[in-house]
């Protein structure tokens, strides 16, 4: 089973500009057409509070003019993650080479999540920023996956992998998808990796947090009832036996 987390505003406008950048292909369900009709599409560009969609496909034994107005339903994935939100299509456009459609920037886009998993991730909306003991200005990546314990991201480039050796202490803050705050906690690095391609870094940490530090322990709690809030079984978050 699988359910959604809706994201904050700050974490739909980064994913939304990252499936700018990667063109993402959109899965889309107009409403006004027979159930279970779907049209593909690519995501080519922005004018303001409108996406250019260039449609791969076109409703079956209909007039393509037949969308304007449409409400839609669509999905994407980025990131190995799938993401939803709903829009209408103010335009279409056709020539012999290509339909293009003009849709509303959704005003709310969600993420899947998996039912009762430990760990939680939207990779693409959740920002990760890293402080290590030689450097003052943090270095910024984005969440992989976050448990109760610690957590993974990856770090673009590998400026930071000359300074980082297994066992350091960092100071690490984050978010989480759906959620409008900053968690900040230190940490120790326990693993590291470059990409096969040797532009990325990954990095695993553990939460480092003294018995003596009560604003981590708060913080450290705060993570945890995120967490159980985010796996929690839909009936067990109502109040349902």
């Amino acid at each position: 089973m699988q359910l959604t987390i809706e994201l904050t505003p700050r974490q739909a406008a980064r994913v939304l500009n990252q499936a700018l950048r990667a063109r993402a292909q959109l899965q889309i369900e107009p409403r006004n057409l027979p159930e279970g009709e779907l049209l593909r599409g690519g995501l080519v560009g922005r004018e303001g509070d409108l996406l250019l969609v260039e449609l791969s496909d076109d409703p079956h034994a209909l007039p393509v003019t037949v969308l304007i107005g449409a409400y839609c339903e669509i999905q994407m994935v980025l990131s190995g993650e799938l993401y939803a939100f709903s829009t209408y299509v103010l335009d279409v456009t056709k020539t012999r080479s290509r339909t293009q459609s003009l849709m509303a920037v959704p005003e709310v886009i969600e993420v899947a999540n998996r039912r009762r998993f430990e760990r939680t991730a939207a990779t693409v909306a959740s920002q990760v920023r890293i402080w290590t003991a030689t450097r003052q200005v943090p270095a910024v990546g984005l969440l992989a996956n976050v448990s109760a314990d610690g957590l993974a991201c990856n770090i673009p480039g590998t400026e930071l992998d000359a300074d980082l050796a297994l066992g350091d202490g960092l100071r690490v803050s984050f978010e989480i998808a759906g959620f409008d705050e900053i968690f900040e906690l230190p940490a120790i690095l326990c693993n590291k990796s470059l990409s096969p391609d040797g532009q990325q870094l990954a990095l695993g940490m553990q939460f480092h947090v003294s018995p003596d530090d009560p604003v981590a322990q708060h913080t450290l709690q705060r993570i945890r009832a995120v967490l159980l809030k985010l796996t929690a079984d839909p009936a067990e978050m109502d109040g349902e036996p």
